[in-house]
């Protein structure tokens, strides 16, 4: 027999009891006797597993997340409680990870098993997140808004142009820059038609040659050609005297020092503007590391701060005017006309090169976001294009998933410009040699070789990888007549093709273009001509290599002798023709090598006075010597051979070679004494200097140093006509660049090939996948369509650059971002962030979501949080707690809607509904009934 029980009594019987329980309150409840919703772990109270347990358990390798571990102290309560429970504590155990790592006495063992526990654990809780499923609430990793926006740098046209500060004072004073014989033409192209402005200031007669009076003066001249381009002061308020000491910033006086003031070029849409001068001198750019590495001289500290500085020198003053030197400037010398601070993500530059508009192209290593640019790696390469002026015109990363250096550039008669070096871990959408299958490459944990071809716009036409079996890098490029790039480099084993000889082996490479695939892909095809080794079975390296009509001469270092080789490539297969051994460096190095007038030109540093480099035209100072020397650029020994040592009595060493106009230039390390200046100016100065190798004779020279009193210069280029009067106005030589690259791989550190995920509502995932010249207009519309057209993107003007903003088509659409593969992913660096895009609304107060559902809660936790460092670290540990205080959030909301207005109220209701909790408890109550009187 079965008794049958009324629910009615049970409900009555359960309100009599209502207030008598004795249970604790939770969070939102409305007395302090009824419990609504069990207690969360991290409240008064509650259950909170042993954090070093935790860690012990996450360290063995089980579960971050285990809802079975997660206690409810309310019986028949939602089991979202329980997710969000497990999921929090996942996140407390990564947390304690994280601080653990922080902790004195940690093994590097230890550290290595912490980082892969942590990783792993990241992948359990974003595995989890995906798949979870609730009742009462929606979750996400990323983030919840009601709109997104890109924060890509991709610029807009510009339409100003603003020099560097030129004047210090007020704008009615007369300004040094302009006194003299300042003439300067200012050349506009509009509708085809050219207007050329010719601008020389002694027509301003008497008047004052101010800021304010110049600009109207010129604006004059303009105006009268009927030109919109107009020039325009820009001041800049004067700042608190400041010094630094000790790594930090002193405040001398509160009191603000002068205005300083620039030049404004404010163009018109439709208008090209040019600047040159009619008379012109010799150009240096050099750029140098500046700083004390090791200030309080303990290694273990690193508190050197280095700096990567492009100055510029003009060289002869015959027919314009010596640069003053400008306000502010420090370590000024005689002669250089600027000096710009790059960022302190540039940790080198190691190449430089002026390009046929004048423009100066560096190859710098980066540790971090430049230009607004983020970087994938710990480093990247970034090819740095400076207009004359030394303002930056553009950068472009190459887009390293871990770590890449770039080691040899250059530029070619039509501006495309070509880069070399070393990458580690993967490279998308690049080419790879037959023993390096696919993007990441198959020895992606060693350093690979990697050229990459950018056209005049800086855009990236091809990239080719190259690996053998272990390390290897390319160190040298050049382009030939044909357009073929040519890579010289040096690996630890087999090359592709090759056969190894021992130790570091050099190698010398052909690229190029192959068309039929090019026109198919826009991304770009390329296909190796040939691969061939060379050098010794010792340690070889390739130091210097230029192109003579069919011909690639190298010089490499091998076994610590200076090494010239001649190789014919007509062929198509190098075959040496001539090798020149010029002696044992005995401890130096080589500069660089060059082409002029038919000699081979080479340039270096060594102790050995009798390089076997013809007739010394210059003998050897003592200690370690800058040297350069003229050859037969067949490399037959002939009667013209000469070589001239530059240095005193210390340790001189050239780091750097440029050769322009038949005029030979050096730059590098001064030791103690030098030719016409025997005095230090700092600790470890630099020097640069102009040697007639035939004559011995040093035909211009100048000695300098920089931050902390020291300065190492790495690199030169050199610009026969690029000093001018523009140099004292700030003003650039050349084009005004009005418009960059609109690709998203030219702006950002995105490779094509990179990809992420749209979806709208529960639809199926739909990839986007970045294209080679993928805008910022055609990804719009890609989201568009992988969003099922229910996400409205807009492509708009933000500042100066172009961003894309996404909002949901309707109330009821939802739209969700989910990054790419490992590697791949895009999100990032579009600036997109992953999570869900809904609307909201606004009920009773509360924000809920516009389609109805449940409330979504987004955790904002980024993917690829790591330990690897301190400041990863740092940040991983504020990431996770900002997800679980979303969950906290989540956690209140869903006591907040269990829990009554007035509860014993509502409950009495005759007729009324139960909360859903009050409906289980009841259910369970009626189970144990039915069992007591149940029977047969």
């Amino acid at each position: 027999m079965v008794t049958s029980i009324n629910t009615n009594l049970l409900l009555s019987l359960y309100q009599s009891q209502l207030g008598s329980t004795g249970l604790t309150a939770a969070a939102g409840t409305s007395t302090a006797s009824t419990k609504y919703a069990p207690t969360a772990p991290w409240s008064s109270g509650g259950q909170a597993p042993d954090a070093s347990e935790a860690i012990k358990s996450a360290l063995l390798g089980r579960k971050f997340i285990d809802e079975n571990a997660a206690k409810l102290d309310l019986q028949g309560a939602s089991a979202d409680y329980k997710k969000l429970f497990a999921l929090y504590q996942g996140l407390s155990t990564l947390s304690g990870l994280a601080e653990r790592m922080q902790k004195k006495g940690v093994t590097s063992v230890e550290k290595a098993q912490i980082e892969r526990a942590f990783a792993r654990g990241m992948q359990e809780v974003e595995t989890y997140v995906g798949k979870a499923a609730f009742e009462g609430l929606r979750l996400t990793q990323g983030q919840a808004v009601e709109r997104t926006k890109s924060t890509a740098p991709i610029p807009r046209p510009k339409t100003e142009y603003v020099t560097q500060p030129i004047f210090t004072g007020t704008s009615a004073e007369a300004v040094p820059a302009f006194q003299g014989d300042v003439k300067f033409n200012i050349k506009i192209k509009r509708a085809g038609v050219n207007h050329d402005v010719a601008i020389d200031l002694a027509g301003m007669g008497s008047q004052t040659r101010s800021m304010a009076n110049v600009v109207t003066y010129i604006n004059d001249q303009l105006a009268a050609a009927g030109v919109d381009t107009r020039l325009a002061t820009q001041r800049i308020p004067g700042k608190p005297k400041t010094i630094e000491s000790g790594g930090k910033t002193i405040t001398l006086s509160n009191t603000p020092g002068p205005d300083q003031w620039a030049l404004k070029v404010k163009t018109s849409v439709g208008e090209t503007v040019t600047f040159d001068a009619p008379s012109t001198a010799g150009a240096v750019y050099v750029v140098q590391t500046a700083g004390d590495p090791d200030p309080d001289g303990k290694a273990s500290t690193k508190d050197g701060v280095l700096q990567q500085q492009l100055m510029k020198f003009q060289t002869d003053t015959t027919s314009v005017d010596s640069p003053p030197q400008p306000d502010g400037e420090t370590y000024w010398v005689d002669g250089r006309a600027f000096s710009r601070t790059m960022g302190p993500e540039v940790k080198a530059v190691r190449a430089s090169q002026v390009g046929p508009d004048g423009s100066v192209y560096m190859l710098a290593d980066i540790t971090s976001k430049t230009a607004g640019q983020e970087i994938r790696g710990d480093q990247d390469v970034a090819l740095l294009k400076y207009d004359a002026a030394g303002n930056l015109v553009y950068s472009r990363t190459l887009g390293a998933a871990n770590e890449a250096s770039g080691l040899a550039l250059a530029v070619s008669a039509d501006g495309k410009v070509a880069i070399a070096g070393a990458v580690k871990g993967v490279l998308n959408g690049v080419t790879d040699g037959p023993t390096n299958s696919g993007a990441t490459g198959t020895y992606a944990g060693q350093s690979d070789s990697f050229v990459t071809l950018f056209n005049a716009d800086g855009e990236e036409l091809w990239t080719a990888r190259r690996g053998a079996r272990q390390d290897d890098e390319a160190t040298q490029v050049s382009f030939a007549a044909d357009g073929t790039v040519l890579v010289a480099g040096r690996a630890r084993s087999t090359m592709p093709g090759t056969s190894a000889i021992g130790d570091w082996d050099s190698y010398l490479e052909g690229f190029k273009p192959d068309l039929e695939k090019t026109a198919q892909d826009p991304a770009g095809k390329v296909k190796t001509l040939f691969t061939q080794s060379f050098g010794t079975t010792g340690s070889d390296q390739p130091v210097g290599m230029v192109v003579d009509g069919n011909s690639v001469v190298t010089a490499t270092i091998e076994e610590g002798r200076a090494v010239l080789r001649r190789f014919d490539i007509s062929g198509g297969t190098p075959v040496l023709t001539a090798t020149r051994d010029l002696g044992d460096l005995q401890g130096g190095g080589i500069a660089g090598l060059a082409l002029d007038g038919g000699q081979i030109v080479i340039a270096g540093y060594t102790t050995n006075a009798s390089l076997s480099a013809g007739a010394v035209s210059r003998a050897h100072a003592g200690g370690t010597d800058a040297f350069a020397a003229r050859l037969s650029a067949d490399l037959t020994p002939a009667a013209g051979d000469r070589i001239a040592y530059y240095g005193g009595a210390g340790d001189d060493k050239a780091t750097s070679l440029a050769v322009s106009g038949g005029q030979v230039w050096i730059a590098g390390a001064a030791g103690t004494d030098l030719p016409g200046h025997p005095d230090a100016v700092g600790k470890k100065d630099g020097f640069l200097a102009r040697l007639d190798v035939d004559a011995g004779a040093v035909d211009w020279s100048r000695r300098f140093t920089g931050k902390d009193g020291q300065a190492a210069p790495t690199s030169i280029a050199i610009d026969p006509n690029g000093a001018s009067v523009l140099d004292r106005l700030g003003l650039p030589k050349g084009t005004l660049a009005a418009k960059d690259s609109p690709l998203i791989t030219a702006q950002t550190s995105l490779r094509a090939g990179d990809q992420f995920q749209v979806r709208a509502g529960t639809g199926r995932w739909q990839t986007v996948t970045i294209d080679a010249n993928e805008t910022i207009d055609t990804l719009a519309q890609k989201i568009r369509r992988a969003a099922g057209f229910q996400a409205n993107v807009k492509v708009s003007s933000s500042g100066n650059s172009r961003v894309l903003t996404i909002t949901p088509q309707t109330d009821r659409a939802v739209i969700e971002f989910s990054a790419g593969k490992a590697d791949k992913d895009a999100l990032e660096f579009l600036g997109i962030p992953a999570g869900v895009v809904r609307a909201t609304d606004s009920k009773g107060g509360k924000t809920v979501s516009g389609d109805g559902k449940p409330t979504f809660y987004g955790l904002g936790l980024e993917s690829g949080l790591s330990l690897k460092n301190e400041t990863e670290i740092s940040h991983a540990l504020a990431n996770l707690a900002k997800a679980q205080g979303v969950i906290r959030s989540a956690y209140r909301a869903l006591v907040d809607a269990a829990t009554p207005d007035d509860p014993l109220a509502n409950a009495q209701i005759t007729g009324g509904k139960a909360p859903a909790y009050l409906q289980n408890q009841i259910a369970n109550y009626q189970a144990a009934l039915a069992r007591l009187g149940g029977g047969s």
